[in-house]
C-alpha cells in the first residue's frame, strides 16, 4: 500500500508520512501540486491526502488531474476550513472523505482503519 501525502504545510506532511509509516504504510510526500502530479505519474500509489488550499493549484484541481492518469485513484481531502462548496466538488470528483486541519489522531486512524486497511 503506498500513500502520497499533499499538503504545503511541510510540518503536516511530514507528521503525516510518519503517522502511516508507523501504521505499516509507506508514504510519500509532495509539497505542491505540481510536485504531487509529478510523484503521482512516477510511484503510482493507491490513494492520496490532498489538501486543498495550496498556492500553485488547489487540491481540486490536483485531484481532477489525477483522476485523468488514473480513474481509479482513491483520494481524501484535508482542509483547515469547513467548505461546503469544496466538499461537495471533492465528493462528486469520487473523494472518500475529509480530515479536518488540527488533525485529529483518533479520527485519522478511524479513517485509515476503514477505508485503507479494510478496503485497500
Amino acid at each position: 500500500m503506498k500513500i502520497l501525502v499533499v499538503d504545503d504545510e511541510v510540518e503536516v506532511a511530514n507528521f503525516l508520512c510518519v503517522f502511516l509509516n508507523r501504521l505499516g504504510i509507506s508514504a510519500e510526500k509532495a509539497i505542491c501540486g505540481k510536485e504531487a502530479l509529478e510523484a503521482f505519474r512516477n510511484n503510482r500509489p493507491e490513494w492520496v491526502f490532498l489538501d486543498i488550499k495550496m498556492p500553485d493549484m488547489d487540491g481540486l484541481e490536483v485531484l481532477k488531474k489525477m483522476k485523468e492518469i488514473d480513474p481509479n485513484i482513491k483520494a481524501m481531502m484535508i482542509t483547515g476550513r469547513n467548505d461546503e462548496s469544496a466538499q461537495n466538488e471533492a465528493q462528486a470528483l469520487g473523494a472518500s472523505d475529509y480530515l479536518m486541519k488540527p488533525i485529529d489522531l483518533d479520527n485519522l486512524r478511524e479513517k485509515i482503519e476503514q477505508y485503507i486497511l479494510t478496503k485497500g
